[in-house]
C-alpha cells in the first residue's frame, strides 16, 4: 500500500482553522463533541510532573501516532496522551491489514510506522496545535486565559513511550528523539518561521519547550528483568524523566490467565501461548525489580509508576491477520489487569502509582478511576464505531457517578465509592463482597464521612479489592467456542458474503470515517446525477463508440487520503460491503512522488488546482487536463477531447490494439470528485492550499 506520509504543521494548522471557520469542526471532530466539563466538578488527578485535568487519555497505539489524532483526542477530553511507542528500528515491514477489532482487538503492529524524526515532528506539532487551539477557547475560557497568560497547558500531559531493548533505548537515534521532546524550542521556532502570514498569528502563543516529563517503557514480551532495570536507570540518569513500566498480563501466570479467560469469561476461543508466559518476566523477579527501581527513583527525586497492562500474546485463530501469533487487547484483558493490580497492591510495592489500560470503555471508566488509577487510557474502544466521539461519554459517566455520590473531586469520589463497597447493601442487609481484611481497613478509618478526604482510608485499595470481586462474580460467560488442543491455524481470509464495495456509491454508513484512527477518511458532497456517456473501444481498425451511463445515487461520496492511511484494515471490519474501503474507495495523493511510489495500486492525484488529474484504474494510468475551454482525457491507448459540459468533441487512438478501451464515465467521476474535494475542508484541500 501507499507510504505513510504525515502532514506538516502548517498544513495541519490550516486544516484545523478552516474546519473551525467553515464547518465548526477540527480534523473531522464536530464542535459538539469537544469536551468542556461541568462547572463544579474537578476531574483532575495527580500524575508524574503535575496534575492532569482529567484522568482520561488514549493509550500508546494507532490513535497517538499522528498529530491530528492526538489533537482530536485532546479536544474530546483526553488530558494524558501516551504517544505511540517508538524504537530504534524505524523501518519495519508490518503485515497489512494489522488490526482486527470486531469487539476485542487483535493486532500485529506494535511500534511506530514512521521514522523517528517523523514521529518527533508529529508529537511536537500536536503539542503546538493543542496550545494554539486552547488559546482560541476550544477547551474552555479558563484554559484559554492560562495559555494567553503564558502558563501553557499545565493540565495536559504528553507521555513518551519507548522500547524494546537496552541497546535501542541507549542508541543515539532514540536519545535524539527524547532530547527533542524534552527541549522542542528549535522545532517550535521552525514552525513559526515556515508559516504563511495568514496563519502566523494563530501559532503565536506560549508553548512550553518541554513536551514530556514522563516516559513509558514497553518491555514487550520476553525482556529480561536486568535489562528492564538498566533501561529504567538509563532513562532516569540520561534523560531525567519519570518512568512508567508497562507490565504484561502474563505476570498472573498461565493457569490464572487461562482460568479467567476460559472458565470465568467462557472465552475458550482465545488460545493462549504458553511459551510467551515462560519467556516473560516472572512474578518474584518483577516485585524485586520494582522495589529496587522505586528506591532508585526516590534517590534521584523522580517517580516510578507501573502500568497495567500490555497486550497479551495469543494464537491466531481468526485467520484475518498474518502470522501464528497476534496481540490481544480490549475487554478480555480488563479483569486480568484488575486482578494483577490487586496482586501488586497487596505486595511490598503496593504503594507505587498505577496507571491503567485494558478494556476501558464508558461503562467501566468511573469504576476504574475509583480504583486509584491515573491516568486511565483506552485504545480498543476507540476502534469501534464513532471512534474519538466516544471519549466524552467516559467523562460524563464519571461526572454522573460523582454527582450520585455527592462528591466534586476524584479523591473524594474514590473515598465515597470505597465506603459504598465496604458497607452492607441497604436493600438486602448483606455485606458486600469485600474480604474481611479490606473491611477491617474501612472500619479502622471510619472516623470521617465518605466525602472527608483527610482520613486515613486507603480508598483506592478498598475499591480495587471490591471491583476485582465484582468482575469475577458478574462475568457473563460467552458461548463456548473452544478449539481442540493441537489444532493448527491458517492465515487465509475467511469467506466474505457481503455485497461488493464500489469506487463510488456505497451503503453510506460513514463507519470508515468514524473508525479510522488516522482521520484518513472523509466524505464529500456530490449531488446524485445520471449522465449518458460512452466507452471508446478499438475494433475493426477504428474506434467504436458504445453507449454507457455515469450514475451516482448517494448525496455523499467517501474518499481516503492515501498518505494518512496505513491500511490497518479497521474500516473493513465495520464496512457492510466487501473489499475494504481502504482498498476500493478513491485513494487521493498529495504529491506526485507519493502517487508514483504507490504504483501499481489504484489512486488519484490532483494538481494545478484541479486543472490536472492523474489516476490509476485497475492498474491502468489515466490523465485528465484542462486545455483552455476543453478537457483532454485518456490512457496509454486512447485519448478524448471533451467540452466543459463533458460532451465528446473528438477522440483518437494513441497506441491501441483491438479491445483497448477508454471509459468516459471515469472522466465524469474524476471531474466530480475533484470539484467536490477542492470545494470542502479536508486534508487534501488543506495540503494543496499550502503549496
Amino acid at each position: 500500500m501507499s507510504a505513510f506520509t504525515p502532514l506538516d504543521f502548517e498544513t495541519l494548522l490550516g486544516w484545523a482553522l478552516a474546519g473551525l471557520a467553515r464547518e465548526r469542526s477540527v480534523f473531522g471532530l464536530p464542535q459538539r463533541s469537544f469536551w468542556r466539563g461541568r462547572d463544579g466538578f474537578d476531574l483532575s488527578v495527580p500524575v508524574p510532573g503535575g496534575r492532569a485535568d482529567t484522568p482520561l487519555g488514549p493509550a500508546a497505539g494507532p490513535h497517538t501516532q499522528l498529530a491530528q489524532n492526538i489533537v482530536v483526542a485532546w479536544l474530546a477530553g483526553a488530558r494524558v496522551i501516551e504517544l505511540k511507542t517508538v524504537q530504534v528500528l524505524d523501518q519495519l515491514e508490518i503485515p497489512r491489514p494489522c488490526i482486527d477489532a470486531p469487539a476485542e482487538a487483535y493486532n500485529v503492529e506494535w511500534s511506530q510506522e514512521l521514522r523517528l524524526e517523523e514521529s518527533l515532528a508529529q508529537y511536537v506539532a500536536a503539542w503546538h496545535l493543542v496550545h494554539a487551539l486552547a488559546a482560541r477557547g476550544l477547551a474552555g475560557e479558563a484554559v484559554a486565559r492560562a495559555v494567553g497568560e503564558g502558563a501553557g497547558l499545565a493540565g495536559t500531559h504528553f507521555d513518551a513511550s519507548v522500547g524494546y531493548d537496552l541497546a535501542g533505548v541507549r542508541s543515539a537515534a532514540v536519545a535524539a528523539f527524547l532530547d527533542g521532546l524534552t527541549d522542542a524550542s528549535g522545532a517550535l521556532a521552525a514552525h513559526r518561521a515556515r508559516l504563511p502570514d495568514a496563519l502566523r498569528a494563530a501559532a503565536e502563543v506560549t508553548v512550553p519547550a518541554r513536551v514530556v516529563n514522563t516516559v513509558t517503557i514497553s518491555t514487550f514480551h520476553g525482556c529480561p528483568a536486568e535489562e528492564i532495570e538498566a533501561i529504567v536507570e538509563h532513562l532516569f540518569d540520561r534523560h531525567r524523566l519519570h518512568v512508567v513500566v508497562k507490565l504484561n498480563p502474563t505476570l498472573l501466570g498461565f493457569d490464572a490467565v487461562a482460568h479467567q479467560l476460559h472458565d470465568v469469561l467462557g472465552r475458550r476461543d482465545i488460545v493462549l501461548d504458553r511459551a510467551a508466559f515462560d519467556r516473560d518476566l516472572q512474578w518474584d523477579h518483577a516485585v524485586a525489580l520494582l522495589d529496587r527501581l522505586a528506591g532508585a527513583a526516590r534517590r534521584r527525586g523522580l517517580t516510578l509508576c507501573v502500568k497495567l497492562t500490555n497486550t497479551l500474546v495469543v494464537c491466531n485463530t481468526r485467520g484475518r491477520l498474518a502470522g501464528e501469533r497476534v496481540y490481544l487487547s480490549g475487554a478480555p484483558l480488563h479483569p486480568l489487569a484488575i486482578l494483577l493490580a490487586e496482586r501488586i497492591a497487596a505486595s511490598n510495592v503496593g504503594t507505587l502509582p498505577r496507571s491503567f489500560s485494558a478494556g476501558v470503555n464508558a461503562e467501566n471508566f468511573a469504576d476504574t478511576v475509583a480504583c486509584g488509577f491515573a491516568p486511565v487510557t483506552t485504545c480498543t474502544d476507540l476502534l469501534q464505531p464513532t471512534g474519538y466521539r466516544r471519549l466524552p461519554r467516559y467523562l460524563k459517566a464519571l461526572e454522573a457517578e460523582m454527582e450520585r455520590t455527592g462528591t466534586r473531586n476524584v479523591k473524594d469520589y474514590a473515598v465515597a465509592r470505597a465506603h459504598e463497597s465496604a458497607r452492607s447493601p441497604a436493600d438486602a442487609g448483606e455485606k458486600s463482597p469485600v474480604d474481611a481484611g479490606v473491611r477491617s481497613a474501612v472500619d479502622a478509618s471510619a472516623g470521617g464521612t465518605p466525602t472527608d478526604s483527610t482520613h486515613s482510608l486507603d480508598a483506592p485499595r478498598v475499591q480495587l479489592a471490591a471491583y476485582a470481586v465484582r468482575l469475577a462474580s458478574d462475568a457473563g460467560a460467552a458461548p463456548d467456542t473452544s478449539i481442540a488442543p493441537g489444532a493448527t491455524f491458517t492465515t487465509a481470509g475467511v469467506p466474505d458474503s457481503r455485497p461488493a464495495l464500489r469506487f463510488l456509491d456505497c451503503d453510506a454508513c460513514n463507519r470508515c470515517v468514524l473508525v479510522c484512527p488516522n482521520a484518513a477518511f472523509f466524505s464529500v458532497a456530490l449531488a446524485p446525477r445520471r449522465l449518458e456517456t460512452a466507452t471508446l473501444v478499438v475494433a475493426d481498425g477504428g474506434l467504436v463508440r458504445r453507449a454507457a451511463t455515469f450514475e451516482t445515487r448517494c448525496e455523499s461520496q467517501w474518499v481516503v487520503d492515501s498518505g494518512l492511511c496505513n491500511a490497518c484494515g479497521n474500516c473493513d471490519t465495520f464496512c457492510p460491503e466487501a473489499g475494504g474501503p481502504y482498498r476500493v474507495k478513491p485513494r487521493l495523493h498529495r504529491s506526485r512522488a507519493g502517487y508514483v511510489a504507490a504504483a501499481p495500486e489504484d489512486g488519484v492525484l490532483i494538481e494545478r488546482g484541479g486543472d490536472r488529474v492523474t489516476a490509476r484504474f485497475a492498474g491502468i494510468e489515466h490523465h485528465l487536463e484542462r486545455r483552455g475551454e476543453q478537457w483532454v482525457f485518456g490512457n496509454d491507448a486512447l485519448e478524448a477531447v471533451l467540452d466543459q459540459n463533458g460532451a465528446l468533441v473528438e477522440s483518437r487512438a494513441v497506441a491501441a490494439r483491438a479491445g483497448h478501451a477508454l471509459e468516459l464515465a471515469r472522466f465524469h467521476a474524476l471531474r466530480a470528485l475533484t470539484e467536490a474535494v477542492l470545494g470542502e475542508v479536508n486534508p487534501i484541500s488543506a495540503a494543496l492550499a499550502e503549496r
